[in-house]
């Protein structure tokens, strides 16, 4: 049975940046986990924190609030082997 698979990250420049925002969305109550960047969007320090593509407007409103470094927010869809990357704006 293939796996399929759907969320969002956003990508950092920094670890420690990465590692912060994780900690201030845990503590407004948000589900996130640090996960390693996808090669494909690696450019950065290589952490991205990941989300549920449902809460991916109120982890833009809390980015836009404390306005850190980051590459980009991308939406993730897994089929299979197959992982697709797409560019959320914000």
């Amino acid at each position: 049975m293939p796996i399929h698979e759907s969320y969002d990250i956003v990508a950092f420049r920094s670890r420690q940046h990465a590692l912060h925002f994780n900690r201030l969305l845990s503590s407004q109550g948000y589900i996130t986990h640090i996960m390693t960047t996808p090669r494909e969007v690696a450019m950065g320090c290589g952490l991205s924190v990941k989300f549920s593509h449902q809460i991916t407007s109120k982890v833009i409103q809390v980015y836009r609030a404390y306005n850190m470094p980051i590459i980009g927010f991308f939406a993730v869809r897994r089929e299979g082997s197959t992982m697709r990357f797409v560019r959320i704006p914000h």
